[in-house]
């Protein structure tokens, strides 16, 4: 039987991809960072993940997007940060409906234009699962692009620079939210005592991202799906789950007769 192939894990590659960026070697950049080469190239081999500190170091030597990349990994919140591509690229605009295409009747368009703003919310290439197990999550955060923008009126959103939209996949919010559905998301609103009981999407930093119902209990937080055949999650490990933001609304086709 033939060995099956080992795969290294996306730190490592990112950790390779950094080194040729930078024209150093391992023992290059283990000078730098303070360290032995060795452990620079147990990183590259996937054999031992870099601490926190070391990932900072690695993002503050890193362009971005990739800088980003590593700051996330040490769990850095990088919301603050005004030039991180991501939450340029996230920022929603207030804007006129006149500043869009209507397709609609001519009327209906004369009434709207003008009128009250509304919020163009980006749709992510990315996908929050409603899976068992979540698959890996093929477009990273730092790296996702804008497949769409949709509007929302103005006042369904507390927070207007902050809305996104992404996919939803798997059945673990169904009948609630079924697969292929879009949900609009807060990410402003990331404190866990105001979440509970609310649809909440958490984001893994090898997982990816996760939508449930938050519940906080006297020694755990919970996500709690709709589907009673899927069991809940512990995510009390703040350092591994990091709330992404609150699902304030979502979108859906209406499901084909006999599915």
């Amino acid at each position: 039987m033939a060995a099956q192939q080992s795969t290294s894990p996306e730190w490592a590659e990112r950790i390779q991809r950094l080194l040729r960026e930078l024209k150093v070697t391992q023992a290059g950049l283990a000078e730098r960072l303070g360290i032995s080469p060795a452990t620079v190239s147990r990183w590259t081999q996937g054999k031992r993940e870099p601490t926190a500190e070391m990932y900072v170091a690695l993002g503050n030597l890193a362009r971005r997007p990739a800088g980003v990349y590593f700051w996330e990994r040490a769990g850095v919140d990088i919301s603050g940060h005004p030039d991180a591509s991501f939450r340029q690229m996230l920022s929603s605009m207030r804007v006129s409906l006149q500043d869009f295409k209507l397709v609609s009747s001519r009327k209906v368009s004369r009434q709207l234009s003008g009128k009250a703003g509304a919020v163009a919310i980006p749709l992510l290439n990315v996908t929050a699962y409603g899976d068992r197990v979540a698959p890996k999550q093929n477009v990273h955060l730092s790296e996702a692009q804008v497949e769409d923008v949709l509007l929302a009126p103005l006042a369904w959103c507390p927070h207007p620079e902050n809305m996104i939209s992404m996919h939803v996949s798997g059945d673990s919010m169904y009948p609630t939210i079924p697969s292929g559905s879009i949900i609009f998301v807060d990410t402003a609103a990331t404190d866990r005592k105001n979440l509970a009981r609310k649809l909440t999407v958490v984001a893994h930093r090898d997982l990816g991202f996760k939508i449930a119902r938050f519940l906080r209990l006297a020694g755990a937080d919970l996500l709690v799906s709709a589907n009673p055949e899927t069991m809940p999650i512990d995510i009390s490990s703040a350092s591994r789950w990091k709330i992404f933001g609150e699902v304030l609304w979502w979108v859906s086709k209406d499901a084909e007769p006999g599915h």
